[in-house]
């Protein structure tokens, strides 16, 4: 479970794509500071690019794994995981500080406890806004910050020729 929640949330953030939508993100991020892990989803169910996580960590300048299917083990200064791809898996040591993505079948949510409820029953979650952020420039956010524009969505047709390197 989580122990604090940040909320982002500003109309000038609105109609922005993976780009300002990843770069939004890392601002928060950095806002809260000290991070190890940071944990995304795979993809939206809206866009289904599978960029915002990776893009935060480009952001950011540290390092990520994609598709994480399971977490191995996770010592003091990395953690082992294990990426699944479409024909195979990696098992991947990784240094913090670091951001990983995981598919819902990663993790099987629990609910909390009657007592935990009770103990967060007033909590407050944090709000942050542009105003928060250090980068102010409403350029960077939302439509404005957004190089890419939606014409069209469809799925991508699967091909299963492909080319092993090794080495």
């Amino acid at each position: 479970g989580s122990d604090e929640a940040t909320l982002i949330s500003d109309r000038r953030f609105a109609g922005a794509d993976v780009l300002a939508t990843s770069y939004t993100l890392s601002q928060l991020i950095r806002l809260i500071g000290n991070a190890d892990l940071i944990i995304c989803g795979k993809q939206t169910t809206d866009g289904d690019t599978a960029q915002v996580g990776p893009e935060i960590a480009e952001f950011l300048n540290i390092a990520h794994v994609p598709y994480v299917k399971q977490i191995v083990e996770v010592k003091e200064k990395s953690i082992i995981v294990i990426s699944g791809y479409d024909s195979y898996d990696e098992k991947v040591e990784i240094f913090f500080p670091c951001l990983i993505t995981v598919d819902k079948g990663a993790n099987v949510p629990r609910l909390p406890s009657y007592r935990r409820k009770i103990i967060f029953d007033e909590y407050k979650i944090n709000m942050v806004s542009l105003k928060n952020l250090d980068d102010k420039n409403p350029d960077h956010y939302g439509l404005s910050g957004s190089p890419t524009q939606v014409d069209e969505i469809f799925p991508p047709q699967k091909r299963t020729e492909a080319i092993q390197i090794e080495g």
